[in-house]
């Protein structure tokens, strides 16, 4: 068969740009192809944090971790659909083949938090963000000649010739190409920015009356999903969309569909629209804070602030922040100009802006700030943890509205150890390879049925080298 380049990978995210420098080791000459006009895909807009465990970081800052310590962590918290070999792979090669070859190129880890689920702090937090992560991976990328790019380009099909995948046909400014390669890498993304695809795989899980914001890379349609769908290809858990519950409409999307993701909010307090508690604000992920949204009537909250809180928020979007650092006149002008943000010099005047029951919302902002007042430790409602939190008193107050959020799939295409694509009958697809979130991140679903934080960006890298070692070889 005559090949345009021995390797060519579908997706310029952080799995598709691993796979891309690990190929290239073994002498390999690769061909990127992304829809979009830049690198980076999903990551390049998320936080980056990175579940490591043992790494030297910890070892500096005194955190006693390990693989076979995060293993039991991992799998106690995503259930029985937990893919165990992959999961383990994962853990076991977090530090070498992850944060220190992640060091190597220039990325900064510098900081490690706790995060639920965990019984140590294993959250790697790298300086600047994914914004930093993707910029060392494309800039290393750029830098190996025998990568070659074909950016703005949308693939339409894959090729197969007599059971083999061959090569994909695609579209771009030369018009409609075909392109053929000894191997070919899905590293599309997955499709939390299709309404119509979160409807079909995961619209029975949700209740009929929630409204649920788009937080997923902007390319994140299923397009890579539909690819593989037609030559057989075999899904595990699709219906798995992990959701956070602190997340805003986008006021300036036109059709408000997009979400705008709030963090920095210590020491907000959530009601729901009968002006009450309802939750441990602290338990925030998927597992926990997104659950207890979804059971309000309706399934929405407001986060109520004051200004001291507002002042150090934050939004997880490139329009507000350059890698982790926060554009704090755009922040403003979110408060100022949303029409899900309400505002009021007291709580009464808050009330009436938002909507809510002032009388439930006054004395839930009084009683939380008696507890603050007296020295409690501890919330005696749902155990939240009041050590460190000031009361809410400088005005102007917000509240801010919340609705679900999707943000990653959990679950994808299945493959092997080798990132092969599995068919219905568990063989592998010749010529065809899948990383990143559209395989789940890693082999389908390496996460099962609940992630803990940074088991979505470090795998779907991990994976990326996983898959570009094995199509070079």
């Amino acid at each position: 068969m005559d090949v345009d380049t021995d390797v060519l990978i579908v997706g310029a995210g952080g799995a598709g740009l691993a796979a891309a420098l690990e190929a290239t080791v073994n002498g390999a000459r690769v061909l990127v192809v992304d829809a979009a006009s830049e690198a980076g895909g999903t990551a390049r807009t998320a936080g980056g944090g990175t579940f490591v465990a043992g790494s030297p970081l910890q070892a500096r800052l005194g955190i006693d971790d390990s693989p076979d310590l995060a293993l039991e962590d991992w799998l106690r918290w995503g259930g029985d659909s937990v893919d165990v070999e992959w999961a383990r792979r994962y853990v076991e090669g977090s530090v070498p083949d992850l944060y220190d070859w992640l060091a190597t190129l220039g990325v900064d880890w510098y900081d490690v938090h706790i995060q639920e689920g965990n019984r140590v702090p294993r959250w790697h937090e790298p300086r600047g963000g994914g914004l930093a992560v993707t910029t060392a991976l494309e800039q290393a990328a750029r830098a190996e000649p025998l990568i070659a790019w074909s950016l703005d380009t949308r693939v339409t099909d894959l090729v197969m010739e007599a059971g083999r995948v061959t090569g994909i046909v695609a579209e771009g400014p030369n018009g409609l190409v075909e392109l053929r390669a000894g191997a070919v890498l899905l590293a599309s993304g997955g499709f939390c920015n299709s309404l119509d695809m979160l409807r079909q795989n995961a619209g029975g899980s949700l209740p009929v009356d929630a409204r649920i914001l788009l937080g997923g890379g902007y390319g994140a349609r299923g397009e890579g999903h539909s690819l593989l769908a037609r030559v057989g290809a075999q899904f595990v858990n699709l219906d798995v969309v992990w959701m956070y519950p602190y997340a805003t409409p986008d006021y300036l999307d036109e059709a408000s569909a997009r979400g705008l993701v709030c963090r920095g909010l210590k020491g907000e307090i959530w009601v729901n629209q009968q002006g009450v508690r309802f939750h441990n604000e602290n338990l925030r992920g998927g597992a926990t804070g997104t659950p207890a949204l979804l059971r309000q009537s309706p399934p929405t909250c407001w986060t109520i602030v004051d200004a001291r809180i507002a002042d150090g928020y934050s939004v997880a979007h490139p329009r507000y922040r350059l890698g982790r650092a926060p554009y704090r006149d755009r922040l403003q002008q979110l408060l100022d100009g949303s029409p899900y943000v309400a505002r009021g010099h007291t709580i009464d005047d808050l009330a009436r802006a938002a909507g809510l029951d002032a009388g439930a919302l006054r004395e839930t902002v009084a009683g939380h700030n008696r507890l603050l007042a007296l020295g409690a430790e501890q919330d005696p409602d749902f155990g939240r943890d009041l050590r460190g939190l000031e009361p809410l008193t400088e005005p102007p107050f917000y509240a801010i509205q919340f609705f679900p959020i999707t943000r990653k799939n959990l679950g994808g295409v299945r493959t092997d150890l080798a990132t092969r694509v599995l068919d219905q009958e568990d063989r592998p697809i010749p010529g065809l390879y899948a990383a990143g979130e559209v395989a789940g991140m890693a082999g389908g679903h390496v996460n099962g049925r609940a992630a803990l934080e940074g088991t979505m960006f470090g795998p779907s890298v991990f994976s990326g080298r996983i898959a570009g070692k094995a199509m070079a070889a």
